[in-house]
């Protein structure tokens, strides 16, 4: 890291997050030395391959899953891209198999505050479809904190129905849903037999969550009751590149997900391509520090956002807070109410001013901040500062992370006094 960096502040973890040098130290290792094939059937073949299932299981220990449940994927898009477009295939090509033309159309549930990467894919599956077949979607609203409605959900899911999408933590505004709430209706829809088949076995619908801005999160499938789930390394202090899909046993053993990328049939049969070894081992050591460190880092990010809320209204008290004013300290997602908020993520308006031109004076102070999600075109507002009612064009997204420290706060708070100071006077 050059000394340009070193003096600059850093507030867009929510973006990407560094990598943590006792990943990359570690990455390096296996990079160098442990750089087969892990398909490869010679030593340093086997070697690797034994990496591997190290790695794999180290994630799932993550997450409380078991290891043959983890697909690694080349990052949180891909991921996601597989748990939609993948459930959708599978769905189609099974039941065409059976029913020929009597094929249900296939139904879908969404927030309008998902990531671009579910929004995108599903938009193409409702336009152009699979096999000729298009997808009829939901899109839930949300309400000023971005939390869906979970009385909407119920009335939403219908016979057709086949996979509901809520993301845990949302990348702009930090809103965390009530997954496990959601995941009761989801399921209590599959005991009546609402989904596309009327006998026992019914899986349907199914339930994924897009859980990469999570980390401040305690994650315990056992508890969470989805049946995908969608991590990225480049969201934990981890590799880019790199990303993992939970999908339950059941699901594979009854084939409900296909593969979207072909080829030698790695990882489960369910994404080709030889395994990013460096990569997937950086990745489980990133998440074995998240997991280590989460309560302390989670206490301090709740402190950061109440100094800079605190702050903020010191400087312009008729700033707004986009989303829910609370951060938690819970270190359990699970037991939380629904209306909650992710400690690492403040996203504010700020009343008369242009967020793009405010966003480049931060930078030329030395702060990086952002206007919207990275992922969002260059022309494009915030669909999700739409969806909640809040101001696109004059908000920015602050985002912390394990190596802000308390003085980028302070400093923060202090340009932005002067900005705002100077933008009056």
């Amino acid at each position: 890291m050059t000394n340009l960096f070193k003096k600059r502040i850093y507030l867009d973890y929510a973006s990407l997050t560094p990598i943590d040098p006792r990943v990359t130290r570690l990455m390096k290792k296996y990079s160098s030395f442990v750089y087969a094939n892990p398909s490869s059937l010679y030593k340093e073949g086997v070697a690797a391959k034994k990496a591997l299932a190290e790695g794999r299981q180290k994630v799932a220990d993550y997450i409380n899953s078991h290891a043959d449940e983890v697909v690694f994927t080349a990052g949180g898009t891909e991921v996601n891209n597989l748990a939609i477009r993948g459930v959708v295939s599978a769905f189609i090509n099974k039941k065409s198999g059976k029913d020929g033309a009597n094929i249900l159309v296939p139904h879908i549930i969404i927030s309008s505050i998902e990531h671009s990467s579910i929004i995108e894919t599903v938009n193409n599956l409702e336009k152009v479809g699979i096999n000729g077949v298009r997808c009829e979607v939901t899109r839930l609203g949300v309400n000023r904190d971005g939390i869906i409605s979970l009385d909407e959900l119920k009335k939403s899911i219908k016979q057709n129905t086949i996979l509901v999408s809520i993301m845990m933590v949302n990348n702009e505004i930090g809103s965390v849903q009530p997954i496990k709430e959601i995941a009761k209706i989801v399921r209590d829809a599959r005991k009546s037999s609402i989904g596309p088949t009327s006998d026992r076995s019914n899986l349907y619908p199914l339930l994924h969550t897009d859980a990469a801005q999570a980390l401040f999160e305690e994650i315990n499938m056992d508890n969470l009751g989805v049946d995908m789930l969608t991590l990225d390394a480049g969201k934990v202090y981890g590799p880019r590149g790199v990303g993992a899909l939970y999908i339950k046993r059941e699901l594979m053993e009854e084939k409900l997900v296909e593969p979207i990328i072909l080829g030698g049939g790695q990882e489960l049969g369910l994404r080709s391509g030889t395994e990013n070894l460096p990569g997937i081992i950086g990745f489980a050591k990133a998440l074995e520090l998240v997991k280590k460190e989460r309560v302390f880092n989670q206490l301090k990010m709740s402190e950061f956002r109440s100094i800079f809320i605190e702050g903020l209204m010191k400087v312009r008290p008729d700033i707004i807070i986009n989303g829910n004013l609370n951060s938690t300290t819970s270190s359990n997602v699970h037991t939380q109410p629904s209306h909650v908020q992710s400690p690492h993520i403040l996203n504010i308006s700020i009343p008369g001013i242009d967020n793009e031109f405010f966003l480049f004076q931060l930078d030329a102070h030395g702060i990086a901040c952002s206007t919207k999600s990275s992922c969002l075109r260059d022309e494009e507002e915030s669909y999700v500062l739409k969806s909640i009612g809040a101001d696109s064009k004059t908000s920015l997204r602050f985002s912390f992370g394990r190596f802000t420290k308390k003085s980028d706060i302070k400093k923060t708070l202090r340009v932005i006094s002067s900005l705002l100071t100077t933008k009056t006077a």
